[in-house]
Formats: C-alpha cells, sequence, structure tokens
C-alpha cells in the first residue's frame, strides 16, 4: 500500500502542475526610448511637431515616465512640450496616451492631441 501512495503521489502532482494555467505575462514598462520612436513614427506627431518648431526652434517632445511597479496597460501625459527647459506655452502644448496592446505585445499610441 505505501509503495502504491509514493508512486502515486508523485504523478499526481504531475498531473496538477501541467493542467494548471500558465502565467499571464508581465507587462512590460514603457520606457522613454520606445516612446520617443513611437512619437517620432506618429505622422500625426510629427506633424505638430513640425509646426511647434516653426513658432519656437527649441522646442521638442519631453516625457516624464513615471515607475511602472504596477505595470500598468495605459499612460496618460499632459503638457508634453518643451522649449528649452520651460514648458511650451498652452497654444503649442500636446498630450498623448499610450496603451499596451496584448495582441502584439508592444505599446502603441492611443491618441495624440494637439
Amino acid at each position: 500500500m505505501t509503495r502504491k501512495l509514493t508512486i502515486a503521489f508523485p504523478f499526481a502532482l504531475l498531473m496538477i502542475g501541467c493542467s494548471s494555467a500558465p502565467p499571464k505575462p508581465q507587462i512590460p514598462s514603457l520606457t522613454p526610448e520606445t516612446a520617443s520612436q513611437l512619437l517620432h513614427y506618429s505622422s500625426k506627431a510629427q506633424t505638430w511637431l513640425t509646426h511647434v518648431k516653426a513658432q519656437n526652434p527649441s522646442c521638442d517632445y519631453h516625457l516624464d515616465i513615471p515607475d511602472q511597479l504596477s505595470h500598468p496597460t495605459q499612460l496618460d501625459f499632459d503638457h508634453i512640450v518643451k522649449c528649452g527647459a520651460a514648458p511650451a506655452p498652452l497654444e503649442l502644448n500636446a498630450s498623448v496616451s499610450f496603451e499596451y496592446d496584448p495582441d502584439t505585445q508592444k505599446w502603441v499610441i492611443k491618441r495624440f492631441s494637439s
């Protein structure tokens, strides 16, 4: 009887381990480099930046990306244009929302507004 239990117990544990669902993949952090690339390849963001730089060549996008320990699926940024070290005037400013797409497993721009 004891021999049957010593064989059956590890087999039961193996079956339980195989039948459990795979762990949920963690959402990677949005890095400054990724955010910059997404803004660079967005035609709407580039068109707006061209307009802004025509008004003030020292302006550019600047994102202060927060800690992402909770693995958020969306990040919103307001007032992303800076001219030198100062915030841009409101008429030159923009905002952007980034969202993690689980299908492609990449960050994308959900919304860009100027």
